[in-house]
């Protein structure tokens, strides 16, 4: 059975308790979104030596998909200071 990636997946709940879960997770979205930035200025130097406009198509899409998963780690960040928040409060 084919997956329809447009339409999108159900929430899922990591467990990020472990330190190094979490350290893995985190480090891998950073590292990707470094990436995804690197090549889009790769990109972008390629359109300028063809002597096409800049910022290229390719480039800003690759930009919005670096921007997308420092939103998902800005998310993570704020659920697990709000879930340690609602901790410290019920005193566990």
């Amino acid at each position: 059975m084919a997956c329809d990636v447009s339409a999108g997946f159900d929430p899922v709940l990591l467990d990020l308790a472990d330190h190094e879960d979490y350290g893995l997770v985190l480090a891998a979205l950073h590292n990707y979104a470094g990436e995804l930035d690197h090549d889009a200025d790769n990109e972008d130097a390629a359109e300028r030596f063809e002597g096409r406009p800049t910022p290229s198509e390719e480039g800003e899409r690759m930009r919005g998909l670096a921007s997308r998963l420092r939103a998902i780690i800005d998310d993570i960040e704020r659920q697990l200071d709000a879930n340690s928040a609602a901790r410290r409060s019920a005193g566990t």
